[in-house]
């Protein structure tokens, strides 16, 4: 493996166009995991004055919903579409990303599953992603010690880190989620954001680790 070469996943726990684009992921990872290591970057798609009642600020997410299984054959759990209904539940990304980034702290190997446990519990369960609670829940099924998870999660550092990213995720124009950037070295670039089908990305990645190496010699 190169570990020179990172793909940079772009995703919001709470993006239901992330949510479709899982298989696409884990088909990508598998297809390539011995050419360039997955680092895993939750982004902010709704926070501060974003972060809304659904039935403020997310009037359109039901349609959305649709549009998102139409496209993309994904289904979401009776319990979420309730929740979505109901209207009532709060729509912010922050807590899920510091879980997010809590997870890639401390256990990085984990980093993939946990943000696709993450949307299941959300997206199929209609679990909620602001407490903490939830969180404990999701890692019994993973190896990270739950009061070690706290002590991070809780963290002013873990909260800073969590904001500076959503910049560094705005600085990337990486904000369409979900989104890939290839990290060659110390330059970083943007390879594809919104949601791609499996085969556009696999050709698209394929011919840039091929021209990479062929550069590398």
């Amino acid at each position: 493996m190169n570990s020179k070469i990172t793909l940079v996943y772009v995703y919001d726990p709470l993006c239901g166009w992330c949510y479709s684009f899982q298989p696409v992921m884990h088909k990508l990872a598998e297809r390539f995991k011995d050419q360039l290591t997955i680092r895993v970057v939750p982004g902010g798609l709704a926070i501060d004055e974003n972060a809304q009642p659904i039935s403020e600020g997310y009037k359109n997410l039901r349609s959305s919903l649709d549009m998102i299984k139409n496209k993309t054959g994904a289904t979401f759990g009776e319990p979420f579409v309730q929740l979505v209904d109901e209207g009532s539940y709060i729509y912010d990304s922050t807590p899920g990303c510091k879980a997010q980034n809590t997870v890639n702290r401390l256990a990085p190997g984990q980093s993939l599953a946990f943000a696709e446990a993450l949307q299941n519990a959300f997206f199929r369960e209609g679990k909620n992603l602001n407490k903490l609670e939830t969180f404990l829940s999701i890692l019994k099924d993973f190896p990270v010690d739950p009061a070690e998870f706290e002590a991070v999660y809780t963290s002013d550092e873990i909260e800073k880190f969590t904001r500076d990213q959503f910049k560094w995720v705005q600085q990337n124009n990486a904000s369409a989620f979900p989104a890939l950037l290839l990290e060659i070295g110390n330059e970083t670039g943007l390879m594809s954001k919104g949601y791609r089908p499996y085969d556009t990305l696999e050709s698209h990645l394929h011919h840039l680790i091929r021209n990479i190496e062929r550069m590398n010699g």
